[in-house]
């Protein structure tokens, strides 16, 4: 019999397109990260712009997700630069911010998205916000007018450092080039510390023209926020609960988004204690759903043999979670 051939016209679609979804759907495993590039002699001036690409560099960024606007052109011309960096152009700042918080959950490294001015760098509100809330790790680097316009209505100036200021876990306005290695090195730090959770760097567009010789591997000074960093468990602490889980008789597990990194040692306390397992929908996958001591999700969406546990529990274990009013029901609790 003679072999079937797709039709011509999607025969020249998918030579058109295979290349384009290899590229978009490709994502470089966590060690194989490039070396930094070397196009600049150590003492060579170069544009605030290079200085930010190979900042990220040196962060281990192989992907990001950037769309082009005036604000932001220096910076995707220097990314045209990178031999490591692979941007994936989409079709809205929106949908690249959801795209880099995308990355940030299947991959574990801090999603990184680039926008301009204005209308860009608002575009990625939405994102930003659903990636404090989710606690997914992200950078966002926008475009900003020159320092001498900003406060003056130029064209395409929204201040977003405060739009975001409350989204965010941090954010900076660079004005000074100098500052640019300092600034992405502690801008990736708090993004993956603590609590994981999005910081915007708001970068003016002369800052990515100026000149510079940049200063690498900056000592990262944010005491304030390193004292706030939890702390390793008190033993006298995990002493008293493993003292209260011997009286208890109905325990449970409320399982959290803050446990996806711990899943191997929370199935490992799972099977030891026998003890059932109730997720929120961020710590869907903690626990395999169809495990023998899986409930399920609880709240006002999940199941009821999971909301009825917990109500007749005598311990409640809670590993990540925030205590969510559509877990609790009510907003006391």
């Amino acid at each position: 019999s003679k072999p079937l051939h797709p039709p011509p016209k999607l025969q020249r679609q998918q030579r058109i397109f295979a290349p384009l979804v290899t590229s978009s759907t490709t994502v470089a495993a966590p060690d194989a990260v490039f070396p930094p590039r070397r196009n600049f002699a150590p003492d060579e001036p170069r544009k605030g712009a290079d200085i930010l690409v190979e900042a990220l560099e040196r962060e281990g960024v192989t992907d990001l997700f950037a769309y082009p606007g005036g604000a932001s052109m220096e910076i995707h011309q220097a990314l045209t630069r990178s031999p490591s960096i692979t941007n994936h152009l989409l079709r809205h700042e929106q949908g690249e911010a959801f795209a880099a918080s995308g990355y940030a959950r299947s991959t574990g490294r801090p999603g990184v998205c680039i926008a301009t001015s204005g209308p860009g760098a608002t575009n990625l509100v939405s994102a930003l916000a659903d990636a404090l809330l989710d606690s997914i790790p992200m950078v966002a680097i926008t475009g900003q007018v020159p320092r001498r316009m900003i406060g003056t209505d130029a064209f395409q100036e929204t201040p977003i450092v405060e739009v975001t200021r409350s989204i965010t876990q941090h954010n900076y306005l660079v004005l000074d080039v100098d500052d640019i290695p300092r600034i992405i090195k502690e801008a990736f730090f708090i993004a993956t510390s603590g609590r994981p959770g999005p910081v915007l760097v708001d970068i003016p567009k002369d800052i990515q023209q100026q000149l510079a010789v940049p200063v690498w591997d900056p000592p990262v000074r944010l005491p304030g926020y390193v004292s706030r960093l939890p702390k390793p468990p008190a033993l006298h602490l995990l002493q008293q609960i493993i003292r209260i889980l011997s009286e208890s008789s109905r325990p449970v597990l409320y399982v959290g988004g803050g446990s996806l990194h711990a899943s191997e040692e929370l199935r490992g306390f799972a099977d030891l204690t026998g003890i059932p397992i109730a997720s929120t929908l961020m710590g869907l996958g903690v626990y395999p759903l169809d495990g023998p001591l899986s409930l399920k999700m609880l709240g006002m969406h999940g199941t009821v043999y999971a909301n009825y546990a917990i109500d007749k529990a005598d311990l409640l274990l809670a590993f990540g979670v925030r205590f969510d009013d559509r877990v609790t029901g009510k907003l006391e609790a």
